[in-house]
């Protein structure tokens, strides 16, 4: 899917149907993450899944999408997320994955707020870091994912009302579909 190394991975299964693709993150400390795939919907008749990235706990299962590991390595990890895709794609051809940031809801906002580093006023510049990045990457392989993917853009997560997606519009959450 790009060219950047990316962490070899290893694929788990659970009876809730989510999908779990876990690594070791070998930066500055070792940290175990996982890339989680969970059906949250059903659209035209396929089941859409959420892509969730984070600090994997080991104890319980669940991954911490919220935190900032900060371990040097963020490129290759990106990277990871990404290679993962075509991989679910090959297991789940009539899927859709939604992909959209831990801090893009409003309530992240407020929380960000209450601990906020970076001496926000009025706009969190935290707000929507994590679907930017995506939409980054996403604009600058455009042409070429299309031929394989098909884009639909979420701009207002109020009025939740999906369009095509075009490189010019802010979005805060994508919808990937694989091209039959």
């Amino acid at each position: 899917m790009n060219n950047i190394p990316a962490y070899k991975t290893e694929l788990l299964k659970s009876r809730t149907r989510k999908i779990q693709y876990l690594f070791e993150s070998k930066g500055h400390k070792s940290i175990i993450k996982a890339i989680e795939y969970t059906p949250v919907a059903k659209r035209n008749g396929k089941v859409i899944y959420n892509l969730g990235f984070g600090d994997y706990n080991e104890e319980n299962g669940n991954i911490f999408d919220d935190s900032n590991s900060n371990n040097g390595d963020m490129r290759k990890v990106f990277s990871t997320v990404l290679n993962t895709i075509p991989q679910f794609f090959k297991e789940n051809e009539d899927a859709a994955i939604w992909v959209q940031g831990s801090d893009s809801a409003d309530k992240f906002k407020k929380l960000c707020k209450t601990n906020c580093k970076k001496n926000c006023e009025d706009v969190c510049k935290n707000f929507n870091r994590r679907i930017k990045t995506y939409r980054y990457y996403l604009n600058r392989n455009f042409v070429e994912l299309s031929k394989e993917y098909t884009f639909l853009g979420l701009t207002n997560e109020k009025k939740a009302t999906l369009s095509q997606y075009t490189s010019e519009n802010e979005y805060v959450g994508i919808l990937v579909f694989k091209k039959k």
